[in-house]
């Protein structure tokens, strides 16, 4: 069974009504999916960790410089992220 979904032509944009500049919204999905694939990275690491054999207070050492590398690698990430909220809210002033 095939539908026919239409949209309304009045939620289609034009540059004319962006309330932001262009470049924010590839930018956006660039900076979010950089962040996805340093979470994923982290998620491996860590489930190798876990399931390593070993000592559990060594486990517990590297997961913790784990979380901090992570954590150092996220940060500029985070910080363009709160630019761009910052540019797309004085939009709207």
């Amino acid at each position: 069974m095939s539908l026919d979904v239409q949209h309304p032509r009045s939620r289609e944009t034009s540059s004319t009504n962006t309330v932001y500049s262009p470049d924010i919204l590839p930018r956006l999905q660039s900076l979010l999916a950089d962040l996805a694939d340093i979470d994923f990275a982290c998620e491996k690491k860590l489930d190798a960790i876990e399931r390593g054999l070993g000592d559990e207070s060594l486990k517990r050492k590297m997961i913790a410089r784990l979380w901090e590398y992570h954590q150092e690698r996220r940060a500029p990430y985070v910080a363009e992220l709160e630019e761009l909220q910052e540019r797309i809210r004085a939009g709207f002033d």
